[in-house]
């Protein structure tokens, strides 16, 4: 009798530990979630990722716990734990065999949020479809085209991911223009409407950096290639790129640039 009480007190004692170390870990990793998303500049998708990170942590740290307080106790009251231990090992390598797109596309999504690859909001282009991010989980991401297609990709087929929109974008305008204008003159005409385009309250705040380029980029059967690259605020440069493109026609225009295909006369 004397036994079993002790087996029993001492069982009690040890899932009394484990409740008390849940305890402990969901206040400490609840504080450094709130830490983490205090110093965050913005609350949106920043905020959802700690969320979702805290909670992967939150999770393995409570099943290993509680992993261990379960054998402990089995053990102290005298349960075999090697015939259990095998039947649930043999049960797991089939569990495993089966679910292994499963737990590749979770391992890659604990990744992707761990790397931080592309946010909400994000345009970006993964697994052969492009668009912008709606939501980012540990098995899926969603994305919406352009189109307004919604495509929903398995996180374990992502080998590349291409994002527009990190850090800052980039507005790429090509202006055609025909073999007989003036390239210089055409170059001094876009730089001057970059350079307006700087100090307009509408556009101008969106353009961050002063490294426009400018110059031919192709020659082509009728028309030569003007490019301008303006580097902008994320998400920005389709914005600046369309409106770069009205405001340099009507310059082009007024300056005498034909952007009609001209091409050049063949050599007799």
């Amino acid at each position: 009798m004397s036994h079993r009480l002790d087996v029993a007190i001492s069982i009690v004692i040890t899932l009394g530990i484990a409740v008390i170390l849940s305890f402990v870990i969901r206040v400490v990793v609840d504080r450094i979630e709130h830490h983490i998303t205090r110093q965050m500049e913005s609350e949106g998708s920043r905020e959802k990722r700690a969320h979702t990170m805290a909670g992967i942590l939150r999770a393995v740290a409570l099943i290993v716990i509680w992993v261990i307080a379960l054998v402990t106790a089995m053990q102290m009251a005298g349960i075999p734990i090697a015939a259990l231990l095998a039947t649930a090992g043999i049960g797991g390598i089939a569990i495993g065999f089966g679910a292994q797109t499963l737990i590749r596309d979770l391992l890659a999504g604990v990744f992707l949020l761990l790397e931080n690859q592309y946010d909400v909001g994000d345009s970006i282009q993964i697994a052969g479809v492009s668009g912008v991010v709606e939501a980012v989980g540990l098995r899926t991401t969603t994305l919406r085209a352009a189109d307004g297609v919604r495509h929903v990709v398995s996180n374990g087929e992502i080998r590349i991911s291409s994002n527009q929109t990190r850090l800052f974008s980039r507005s790429v305008v090509m202006m055609p223009i025909s073999y007989d204008s003036d390239v210089d003159r055409a170059v001094a005409v876009i730089r001057n409407r970059v350079a307006q385009l700087r100090l307009d309250p509408t556009c101008g705040p969106d353009i961050q950096a002063e490294d426009e380029v400018v110059g031919i980029d192709a020659f082509g059967a009728d028309r030569i290639e003007m490019t301008v690259s303006v580097q902008t605020r994320p998400g920005r440069h389709w914005e600046i790129a369309r409106e770069l493109r009205r405001q340099l026609k009507s310059d082009f225009d007024a300056a005498g640039i034909a952007m009609n295909p001209s091409p050049p006369a063949n050599p007799s």
